[in-house]
């Protein structure tokens, strides 16, 4: 979808408009962790070992399903009216308009809601069914963006109202599962709350950090002040944003790879986990990753430089400030690729119920990110940049131990 839209973004406004849309895409991906509470991966742990501990699958999967849904929406219902009570604050801190934070909490509670829905499609491996309705949800998306800013006429607003309504379009399509898995009766006396949130809360610190090391470099580069943004980058500080978060979706090659192999990672691994070969199992998984990675790493960053000196990619863009940012690609492409063995290797913390430790590694890559950022931001964009896979490659070197 970013691969997609973003060159029609870039065509369509200008390099401060879309410093607005980077920075609450950015909001976006740190507060679902609040709102989700770690507890669709909570529920996929929860599926597997209760089905192999009763000998029933089906009613564990269904009690699992239950707790994750119920904790879930009543926890964001709680979260989204505090949420709709710190946006004027919020909104003046970030400078952003406050209807685009009002957007976002929408978006995250639709997007917290179907979170058990999707992981309830990866654990049972319905690829397909997981696949269409994603790509359905592109194409909505592309369709609705079209729509409003080509046929109506809309500004950035419209990129946050088709987001909306194409969520809102998928709870509609996800709903009859929901349906037939939600089943409340099952709860009466079962005493899986506490292991259920014992192994669930600590991934929202670890999340967090993780999503933190993936865009503390947009929220630094956005409190960068004016004099700086003018006298290192020859630019707004909305255009600085604006410019980092183009060239920033140009690495979704690598994210395609490593996010495709993520969504299939966590259930494989927990399926996996108990065979007496796994240790190898994981081995050659982690050195197909890699060989993957490298070769995506290779073809984008040799052959996007003299793609984009071809006139008429050059001229996609509605501003030259939007090329400014072209040579953090190759960084971020590297960083992509570490997160992904970052996710092998922790696989084995995720197995053991040893998520307490999750927090503190990836807690100290985000403090190393923060640092890394900070230091580079009156250097350049390709200095602040180095920051994700500097701090990815310390976690994945943590993760084993």
């Amino acid at each position: 979808l970013a691969f997609l839209l973003q060159p029609f973004y870039a065509s369509r406004s200008t390099a401060e408009q879309n410093g607005v849309q980077t920075l609450v895409y950015t909001l976006l991906s740190l507060v679902s962790v609040v709102f989700v509470l770690g507890l669709d991966v909570a529920y996929m742990r929860g599926a597997a070992h209760s089905a192999e501990e009763t000998g029933d699958p089906e009613s564990a999967r269904r009690r699992a399903f239950t707790m994750s849904l119920s904790a879930i929406a009543l926890a964001g219902a709680a979260l989204l009216g505090l949420g709709l009570l710190l946006v004027p604050w919020a909104a003046g801190y970030f400078g952003v308009p406050p209807y685009a934070l009002r957007y976002l909490l929408a978006i995250v509670c639709t997007d917290a809601l179907l979170s058990v829905s999707w992981a309830q499609l990866r654990m049972t491996g319905q690829a397909r069914r997981f696949a269409v309705l994603r790509l359905g949800f592109v194409g909505l998306s592309v369709a609705l963006n079209l729509v409003l800013i080509l046929g109506l006429r809309w500004g950035v607003e419209a990129i946050f109202l088709a987001n909306l309504l194409a969520n809102l379009a998928l709870v509609a399509a996800l709903a009859p599962d929901a349906a037939r898995l939600f089943r409340p009766a099952l709860l009466r006396g079962h005493p899986g709350w506490r292991a259920l949130w014992a192994y669930a809360l600590p991934l929202v610190p670890a999340s967090f950090a993780v999503l933190l090391v993936e865009n503390a470099d947009k929220l630094v580069l956005a409190r960068i002040p004016a004099d700086v943004a003018r006298r290192v980058y020859g630019m707004t500080p909305g255009e600085v944003v604006g410019s980092y978060g183009f060239n920033y979706k140009l690495g979704i090659a690598m994210l395609l790879v490593v996010q495709m192999f993520r969504m299939a990672w966590t259930p494989f691994s927990l399926a996996h986990a108990r065979e007496p070969r796994a240790p190898q199992l994981f081995s050659r998984v982690l050195t197909g990753l890699v060989l993957a990675c490298a070769g995506v790493f290779l073809a984008v960053a040799l052959f996007l430089p003299p793609l984009v000196r071809v006139p008429a990619v050059y001229g996609i863009v509605r501003e030259p400030e939007y090329w400014a940012a072209l040579p953090i690609v190759p960084v971020i492409l590297l960083g992509y690729a570490f997160s992904g063995i970052y996710a092998v290797v922790t696989a084995g913390l995720y197995i053991e119920r040893r998520t307490g430790a999750l927090p503190w590694i990836a807690g100290l890559g985000a403090a190393v990110n923060l640092l890394l950022c900070v230091v580079g931001l009156r250097r350049g964009m390709v200095e602040v940049a180095w920051a994700t896979p500097a701090s990815y490659a310390l976690m994945a070197g943590l993760g084993p131990w």
